[in-house]
């Protein structure tokens, strides 16, 4: 099992991250309720407009159809943007009441240990948040990248079934396997060996790597898609 102070690491990693989820929704609520606030609003004066336009005469019955016409488009419209937006709304609603549910989970969530190292080799890029040289912007890693030799074998970390084998963007090709608890993802191969829904064991060889590195990523089942944790300590000694 995972030692004591990195399973408590990890956990307050899990915590934040979704804290940090939560946040991020909560953004993207008020944005959508700022947005129907502003089309409810507009909609109200065109539906008067409209009225008007409806209600109206004049001698010419062409421009009279065209001006209805217009209006009835203008109500349509407003009415599609304002279901699309509430639609939103309810989604963003219901991702933020998973979130908040899987909260009091952290505590108790069983985390992976023992995983065998999908290849042999050093660590060339690791878990975590790091400045990118030129931009200087803080970007998030959710896997690592491990060196190695191309077209080396690489193995499953542990038990599962495989869920995706094929194109990942930014990976060149690469496998998600379900472990029960958690996901990996092994991607940067430029040969997959196993198809979906394929059974694999420990050890069992998923593909060759394309190139000089490997990526590898775990994720825990929590929240919304899986929360990343960081791979490296979760290796067998």
């Amino acid at each position: 099992m995972f030692a004591t102070a990195a399973a408590a690491d990890t956990r307050t990693q899990l915590s934040q991250q979704l804290t940090d989820e939560s946040a991020s929704i909560d953004s993207a609520l008020a944005t959508v309720i700022d947005k129907l606030s502003i089309i409810d609003a507009d909609r109200t004066k065109r539906l008067a407009a409209a009225y008007r336009t409806l209600k109206s005469q004049a001698n010419d019955a062409m421009t009279l159809a065209r001006r209805r016409a217009a209006a009835r488009l203008l109500v349509r419209r407003d009415l599609d943007v304002r279901q699309l937006l509430a639609s939103e709304l309810t989604e963003l609603r219901e991702a933020r009441a998973r979130v908040t549910a899987e909260v009091p989970r952290v505590p108790e969530i069983v985390l992976p240990a023992d995983l065998a190292r999908p290849a042999n080799g050093a660590v060339a890029r690791k878990f975590g948040t790091f400045q990118h040289e030129r931009s200087k912007a803080m970007l998030s890693r959710r896997g690592i990248d491990i060196e190695v030799e191309a077209k080396s074998p690489i193995i499953a970390t542990a038990d599962g079934t495989v869920r995706y084998a094929g194109p990942i963007r930014g990976l060149d090709k690469g496998i998600i396997i379900d472990h029960g608890s958690f996901f990996t993802v092994i991607a940067k191969l430029g040969e997959l060996a196993v198809p979906i829904g394929v059974p694999v064991k420990r050890g069992d060889r998923v593909g060759r790597a394309a190139r000089h590195r490997v990526y590898i990523e775990v994720r825990v089942k929590i929240g919304p898609s899986g929360l990343p944790i960081d791979p490296e300590p979760l290796f067998a000694r």
